[in-house]
């Protein structure tokens, strides 16, 4: 392999791994966030009867003029926010999000140190090739999408 068609498809690689991380990063937020968020509603939302009890579930009933009770209105509040918070966490898992994401910034490292390598004349292009195929391997789940 030439060494300026090595370079070129360092720099496709490059474009594949950032277009990928430009939509995971985001999209891996967005789901720990909900995990974290969904979870931690939940919990706050049936806090308030576990700890207050009657008085402060008829006190909220009051407040809010309901026509049932509001331990109900919060424990479908809760279900929710629950329900939102474990399909976050089983996405990222099933998907492996992280891991994905993990590799595809570390191949991105290792691509920019190769590419600079070779233009600096401080890796040959046997020693280049070698590890630009590892990274392709690393990354192969690119292909998938």
């Amino acid at each position: 392999m030439a060494s300026d068609e090595l370079v070129q498809r360092i720099r496709q690689k490059r474009h594949q791994v950032d277009g990928f991380l430009s939509t995971a990063l985001p999209r891996r937020r967005r789901l720990l966030n909900t995990t974290i968020i969904g979870g931690t509603i939940a919990a706050a939302l049936t806090a308030g009867p576990a700890v207050g009890g009657a008085s402060f579930t008829a006190w909220l009933t009051g407040t809010l003029h309901l026509t049932s009770p509001s331990w109900r209105l919060l424990c479908a509040a809760a279900s929710i926010c629950s329900v939102l918070a474990t399909v976050a966490t089983q996405l990222l898992k099933s998907y492996n999000v992280e891991a994905n994401v993990t590799r595809a910034q570390g191949c991105r490292a290792k691509l920019e140190v190769l590419e600079l390598g070779l233009a600096l004349g401080h890796v040959d292009e046997r020693q280049a090739t070698s590890e630009f195929l590892r990274c392709v391997e690393d990354v192969a789940f690119l292909d998938e999408s």
